[in-house]
């Protein structure tokens, strides 16, 4: 009977340090989801800081070793909104390409296609051109990226109730043709839109050829559009004419002001891609 109750007495004994070192062994688990926390709070911080730019371009110039090419590294760039310079910093890790190398292999520059870089330079050279000769009351240049339009007066081109260009502005209607024709890229081609504009006080019924404003701003038009076609050698399915007449006016007619101001011919010119009905333009052998 003693041995059994000493049995039981070291028996008791040792669950009790059995139940001690499980209840010791506890805190770990405290521990652990303090840690986690912190780490996390910690990883949350970070985030929210400020990334040191220094660091991301030699981390993005050390992958370029691993085989990262150029054009990978700009398209990261890019995405991640991160501005490197030109690049001479990093010569030593790849040969990135500074702004100059990166328009001369894609032909342009800030993502521009051939077509959208020709009607850029296009409208400036247009617009060179009228400020040295002292046009910029004559002709109004709109140019937003996606097209170039040119207002010309009537009063300027023609003769009143004519359609024929006076000898003063031919020259001019002509340099705009070959400064059309020497921008123009057959890859990418321009449409040109020529329309016509007139005021609102009736033709002579008595003029044979122009008994209307219709007419006459039709006839206006076709002649701008035969200067521009002769001077500039691009094809004719590259152009098209309209005559409105009176009826898209700027301005007031009950003015002699706004009157001037409607007596116009305004030349479109926009990538023929971006016409819906365009379809691909047509077949031209060059």
């Amino acid at each position: 009977m003693a041995a059994s109750s000493n049995d039981r007495r070291n028996e008791r004994s040792g669950g009790g340090e059995q139940e001690e070192e499980a209840r010791t062994d506890g805190w770990m688990t405290t521990y652990s989801d303090m840690v986690t926390l912190l780490l996390t709070f910690f990883v949350l911080m970070f985030a929210l800081s400020n990334i040191d730019n220094a660091r991301v371009e030699m981390f993005f110039a050390a992958l370029s070793r691993d085989g990262l090419t150029a054009e990978q590294f700009l398209e990261i760039q890019e995405r991640h909104n991160i501005n490197i310079g030109d690049g001479d910093e990093l010569d030593e890790f790849m040969p990135y390409p500074t702004p100059g190398d990166a328009e001369d292999e894609a032909g342009h520059e800030d993502g521009e296609s051939d077509g959208e870089r020709a009607l850029r330079e296009l409208a400036e050279a247009i617009g060179l051109y009228i400020d040295d000769e002292g046009l910029t009351g004559e002709i109004n240049v709109v140019f937003n990226g996606e097209f170039l339009m040119l207002t010309l007066t009537s009063d300027m081109l023609f003769s009143p109730g004519r359609a024929d260009i006076t000898p003063d502005m031919e020259e001019t209607a002509n340099m705009i043709g070959r400064l059309l024709g020497d921008n123009f890229n057959i890859d990418d081609p321009f449409e040109v839109s020529v329309v016509g504009h007139t005021d609102n006080v009736p033709m002579n019924p008595n003029n044979v050829m122009f008994p209307t404003n219709w007419h006459l701003s039709n006839g206006r038009a076709m002649t701008v559009l035969q200067v521009l076609l002769d001077s500039s050698g691009i094809d004719p399915p590259f152009f098209y004419m309209r005559g409105v007449g009176e009826y898209r006016p700027i301005a007031s007619n009950y003015t002699p002001e706004g009157r001037q101001a409607n007596r116009r011919v305004e030349v479109m010119i926009s990538l023929a891609r971006d016409n819906p009905l365009w379809n691909g333009g047509p077949t031209l052998d060059y």
